[in-house]
């Protein structure tokens, strides 16, 4: 992808030739094992001109006609195709894309045609783009195969909002169903979530038998099913076909082969979520997002029980205040009826064309009962969506008691729908039977009230509620049995999903974090002996309605049995699991006071290989020495025939929770995994993982290779990677979850390829957060995980332990700014301290030009940003490379002179971070001489280009090139340039200040102060001493008219930061400053600007005597504004000020009348007009004669010095003490002053 062009065969006339473009790599999105993808955003050299194609939202519904036109080679003129839309397809196991059925052409969908936009024949709008599918051996791919990657694909995988995508067409889910901040995590109102994930799923009312499976776990089957298919509606339902394979078109969604359900899903489904109901609201608004193909926030999650999948919903939205046309020309429109630009028709029309046009679409319309409309037309609408046959409605009702909901029930619904759910709530009611009584088995509790986790049996309760509503007889439709059976329903449901968790909360010791930057929460297991899957005798069946239900148990596999004993010293106590090559018991080691281990064994003892295998893993493990990897204790055969094969590590039991549980947890915003935290917890894992990796594969020359959320275990505040059996040499073929691009169907891992699966794990928990924090720091989480899975290995990190590093940045990032206050200091590996504050004129004394009007008035304060080129030498200086051939000679370099080291450093031997030096000594000498500026910017320019060529084939991945690059755009003055080259840094290395420094100055220089207040803010919270920041931040309160949040940045800089009297001089000048809004100053601002010069000058390092007396005067202008402003009937204000309780204890000199004021603000512009040299005041006059003209105007009786031609003896003698060198007598407190 290094060299990409654009063509535009449509129009040859206006872009006659390829244009190159470059591959925004931030954004590319290759396909992977479990979704499509495969989208990459292109940055043109040049704009062509030419209109683009607008993409536009619509249905990709079955059976649509569409049309495309391609370029193959040996039809250079075009070749127009028309399709039929086929539904969901594509590679993955988690398809997006849209399968094509070409038709009506001689010539099939190839090379050339890649690319195109796919237009909808009714519309016009171009709902897709089109991409052949290139088959494999495995998976074969026939001739006619095409596929279409639909709008809200591209939108969910280009969602930054940065982009500004142009888009057409209404969205699925509208923006009135959102996510509100801080509202209820997801371990709320389960049973409602797992209802609308099966509903979006497109099956049939749950039904189903309990197969009981590990601590006391069950899945439901029977007719429709957990897996089970369902009839088709619209394009998000259904089964996921398998990778490559169409979705058939005979009423039955799923690969061939797959049973049709018994039970078909129902075409329209009630619920009702009341005002209060704030969990039951949350619940359906945020499943309804997680199934919008484009809103979901993580198109990379994995949907469990309770999450739909991405795209399994048409259109969504919340009818309060709709009216009935309002609702069925949106659902036109996004069924490519017509378009939104379209002038309003006869809804009765429309309406019309919805029954007999309209394709089959999965529909929730909340707040039903809320329309702005009669009923009659909303029923003519929910009848005409109905028509097609295919069409699924949710109506969720706030009222049980509405008009609307007897109607709907009387009209829409078929004689049997009570009957059937009555039947269906039936048998999850038998389900959570029996999961109860195996609960119970397994924990040893008598059946009660309460069993001792507290855990309370509802199935007799609800099964009570189903027998009272049944009243004996066949249950009939209205609408009370509905609103009874949906609460019913819901609570068998959330009955089952809490104890169908393999969370188990009970089973783990959950104790809150430290407050330390690495503090995780402490995770162990409460009680070992509770993970074991039971016995398969070990349980009686439980009692349904109808009698015994079968419980469908695990059957016996070989191994170890309970109580059986090694060694006479490990008694199994059960099996836990398996790994990739074994199963693993637990036992209890007798002889150390029965402490729990973990057995290791070969799932077929027979198996040649997995005996081999596990031989070599105990010579891994044995050699392993590192605390966050599993350690082996010993190794045991058991007794028997077998003795030969059945051989056990005996290895550390894993005392915590998988990450998989972790991630469950924070799903849920289960405590402590609940709060803005989570992220820095994410960041620690990362960390932990890391440090054991850098240990396998610096020390070790080993690869993981199958890292996953089930092999990274919480244990206590620490983590242990399990399952070692997949721990290898690098480059040797092996298990691998997270296989990274390059592998394609290898699985010889390498160091890249173990960052990547670190990423993607990291990735995984990132996606469950519902709701990130404010600030930057996540930002940068995801910009480390992207680099880590980025698509060419050579664009990730080149280690772990470079990894490590940005990801111990982002840390301190994420902790500095959840809690408002400085990370403890760690000072940057990659680049020295920054040289300058970077603080424009905001940093230092007045200059004298402030007064060259000739006017004693008090003047705003102006805040403007340094100059490009003052930031491109005062940003931090890179530290060198410790490969570089150069690093000793730039170590033990330090000069003032840049033209004396540039001679001295050209006998240096060739490197990159010599070239990078001279670049920017040239700009260094450019700033001094600038005469010779122009062409000492080339210089820089060619010593740059100097180590890009030194650097060679990774040129452009080293982010040194980009930071230097960035250098010469600020010099020449390209500052949006310059933002490119510094966001690529910040992409690069996430976790250092420097990037988000220079990002802040670019976005404050181009007026986007949102984005720099984001980017300064994170750098101030996370080091309060680096000035920068501070001084940036100040601009933008300042320019936003809030001094008091610019003092408060400039406050924090701390004493023992180079920028801390730069800060504290703006202060002053700050609080000098008059009212921002315009009104007199009070006696209250005035104290706090005394009080600041004072410390200033006394102990906070301004020993400059001119910048002492330039604040000086700004500050009695101060003075004289506040005394020419008080109402008169109000006491003296100087008088005020000088009785001020601190004024006094610092013993600071303050004018008591206008009289004395007068004279020193007099007596100070004198000083100002004595600290211009001769020289100047001959050069510059008008400034000498505005000081002069100042200090006797303001004098209690005011004259000005000048008469026509004639010179009065007062300037004469001004000009005597000018010429002699000698200074202006005192006024009374100079002494005072100098010593402050």
């Amino acid at each position: 992808l290094e060299k990409v062009y654009a063509e535009f065969p449509g129009a040859p006339d206006a872009v006659p030739r390829p244009l190159a473009a470059e591959v925004l790599t931030r954004h590319l999105r290759p396909p992977t094992s479990r979704f499509s993808a495969d989208i990459a955003l292109l940055r043109l050299a040049e704009e062509p001109p030419v209109e683009p194609a607008v993409l536009h939202r619509q249905v990709p519904a079955r059976d649509e006609r569409v049309h495309t036109v391609g370029y193959p080679q040996d039809l250079p003129g075009g070749e127009h195709i028309t399709a039929r839309l086929m539904g969901r397809g594509g590679p993955g196991h988690e398809p997006e894309w849209v399968q094509l059925d070409p038709e009506s052409a001689p010539y099939v969908v190839r090379h050339g045609f890649s690319g195109s936009g796919v237009v909808h024949g009714r519309t016009g709008g171009v709902i897709g783009i089109l991409v052949h599918q290139h088959g494999t051996e495995r998976f074969p791919v026939p001739s006619s195969h095409a596929y279409m990657i639909p709008t809200e694909t591209i939108l969910a995988h280009l969602a930054d909002e940065k982009l500004r995508l142009r888009v057409t067409g209404a969205r699925a889910v509208a923006g009135s169903i959102r996510l509100v901040p801080g509202a209820a995590g997801s371990d709320r109102a389960l049973g409602l979530r797992r209802w609308l994930a099966r509903w979006l799923g497109d099956t049939g009312p749950a039904t189903g038998r309990v197969t009981v499976t590990g601590r006391g776990t069950a899945a439901g089957r029977g007719t429709a099913g957990e897996g089970s298919a369902g009839r088709t509606a619209g394009t998000g339902s259904g089964a996921v076909p398998r990778r490559g394979s169409p979705v058939w078109s005979d009423g039955v969604r799923g690969t061939p082969g797959r049973h049709r359900p018994d039970s078909p899903a129902e075409t329209v489904e009630l619920a009702f979520v009341a005002d209060d109901e704030h969990d039951a609201r949350t619940a359906l608004h945020s499943a309804l997002i997680l199934a919008d193909r484009e809103r979901n926030p993580w198109p990379l999650r994995r949907g469990g029980a309770t999450e739909p999948r991405a795209g399994s919903i048409d259109i969504a939205l919340d009818a309060t205040g709709w009216t009935a046309g309002q609702l069925v020309r949106r659902i036109a429109v996004r069924a490519g009826l017509t378009t939104s630009k379209a002038p309003a028709g006869d809804t009765v029309e429309i309406t019309r064309q919805i029954a007999e046009q309209a394709p089959p679409l999965s529909a929730a319309f909340l707040s039903v009962d809320r329309l702005a409309s009669a009923d009659e037309p909303v029923l003519s609408l929910l009848r005409a969506l109905l028509t097609p046959g295919h069409s699924r409605l949710l109506l969720v009702f706030r009222d049980p008691r509405a008009p609307l909901l007897a109607r709907v029930v009387r009209e829409l619904l078929d004689d049997r729908w009570a009957s059937r759910h009555e039947a269906a709530v039936a048998a999850r009611l038998t389900v959570l039977s029996g999961l109860e009584e195996q609960y119970r088995r397994l924990r040893g509790t008598r059946a009660g009230p309460e069993d001792a986790d507290g855990y309370a049996p509802t199935h007799r309760q609800l099964a009570a509620k189903l027998a009272e509503l049944r009243q004996g007889g066949t249950l009939k439709n209205s609408a009370d049995a509905a609103y009874r059976l949906f609460r019913i329903g819901i609570a068998v449901e959330d009955a089952l999903q809490r104890l169908d968790l393999p969370r188990a909360p009970r089973g783990y010791v959950v104790l809150p974090p430290g407050d330390g930057l690495t503090d995780l929460p402490h995770v162990t297991v409460g009680n070992p002996d509770s993970l074991v899957e039971p016995e398969p005798d070990s349980a009686p069946a439980p009692c349904g309605a109808d009698g015994p239900v079968p419980l469908l148990l695990p059957a016996r596999r070989p191994g170890l049995v309970r109580g059986q004993e090694l060694h006479q010293q490990y008694r199994v106590v059960g099996r836990l699991g398996q790994g990739s090559y074994g199963q693993v018991y637990l036992a209890r080691d007798r002889m150390l006071a029965e402490r729990p281990v973990a057995l290791k064994g070969v799932h077929d003892p027979d198996d040649a290989r997995a005996v081999e295998e596990a031989g070599r893993e105990r010579l891994r493990l044995v050699g392993l020495n590192h605390p966050s990897i599993i350690k082996v204790f010993n190794y045991a055969r058991q007794p028997g025939p077998a003795d030969g094969n059945l051989s056990f590590i005996v290895m550390e039991f894993a005392d915590g929770a998988p990450l998989r549980w972790v991630a469950d947890r924070i799903a849920r915003r289960a405590e402590p995994f609940h709060d803005h935290r989570v992220h820095e917890f994410i960041a620690v894992y990362g960390l932990l993982i890391l440090d054991a990796l850098t240990y396998l594969h610096d020390e070790r020359g080993l690869v993981y290779g199958d890292l996953s959320l089930t092999n990274i275990i919480h244990c206590g505040a620490g983590i242990k990677l399990i399952d070692v059996a997949g721990v290898r040499p690098i480059g040797t073929s092996g298990p691998v979850t997270y296989p990274a691009p390059e592998l394609h169907s290898s699985t010889a891992m390498t160091v890249a390829a173990d960052l990547y699966a670190v990423g993607a794990v990291l990735g995984e928990l990132v996606a469950r957060v519902p709701e990130a924090p404010p600030g930057l720091g996540t930002r940068s989480l995801e910009r480390v995980l992207a680099r880590a899975t980025a698509p060419r290995p050579e664009e990730r990190f080149a280690d772990a332990r470079e990894m490590s590093v940005q990801l111990r940045g982002v840390l301190r990032e994420l902790r500095s700014l959840r809690l408002g206050e400085e990370a403890a200091f760690e000072p940057s590996s990659l680049f020295a301290a920054a040289p300058a504050a970077l603080d424009g004129e905001l940093g230092k004394a007045p200059p004298l030009g402030q007064w060259r009007d000739g006017s004693n008035v008090k003047r705003g304060l102006t805040a403007r940003p340094p100059t490009p080129a003052e930031v491109a030498l005062g940003l931090p200086v890179p530290k060198p490379d410790i490969a570089d051939g150069n690093w000793t000679e730039l170590h033990r370099t330090s000069y003032d002179d840049p033209v004396g080291l540039l001679q001295l450093s050209d006998a240096w031997k060739e490197s990159p971070e010599k070239a990078l030096l001279h670049c920017r000594l040239h700009l260094e000498i450019a700033r001094d001489h600038p005469e010779a500026a122009a062409g000492e910017r080339i210089a820089a320019g060619a010593e740059l280009a100097r180590a890009r060529t030194a650097v060679g084939e990774l040129a452009a991945y080293d982010w040194r090139l980009h930071w230097h690059e960035g250098l010469l755009h600020l010099v020449d003055d390209r500052v949006p340039a310059a933002l490119e080259c510094f966001d690529r840094v910040y992409e690069a290395i996430p976790g250092e200040y420097a990037p988000k420094l220079a990002l802040g100055y670019c976005h404050e220089v181009l007026r986007a102060p949102k984005e720099a207040v984001a980017l300064y803010g994170a750098v101030w919270h996370r080091n309060h001493a680096l000035g920068s920041a501070a001084f940036g931040l100040a601009r933008i309160h300042l320019a936003d008219a809030k001094p008091q949040l610019a003092l408060d940045c400039l406050e924090a800089v701390p004493a023992d930061s180079r920028h801390r009297t730069a800060a504290r001089t703006a202060m002053v000048r700050i609080l000098a400053a008059p009212p921002a809004d315009g009104g007199p100053p009070t006696v209250s601002a005035a104290r706090l600007a005394w009080l600041a010069l004072h410390r200033l000058t006394l102990r906070e390092g301004l020993t400059d005597r001119h910048a002492q007396d330039r604040l000086r005067v700004d500050l009695l202008e101060l003075l004289l504004l506040l005394v020419t402003t008080a109402p008169a009937a109000e006491p003296g204000p100087l008088g005020a000020l000088c009785a001020e309780a601190d004024i006094q204890a610092e013993k600071i000199t303050v004018p008591r009348t206008e009289h004395a004021l007068r004279e020193e603000l007099a007596a100070g512009y004198l000083r100002l007009f004595e600290q211009l040299p001769p020289a100047a005041r001959a050069r510059d006059r008008a400034l000498a004669e505005a000081l002069l003209d100042n200090a006797y105007r303001t004098r209690p009786i005011g004259f000005r010095h000048r008469r026509g031609d004639q010179r009065p003896r007062w300037f004469r003698r001004a000009s005597r003490y000018g010429r002699s060198g000698e200074a202006l007598p005192p006024y009374d407190d100079t002494a005072s002053e100098g010593a402050r």
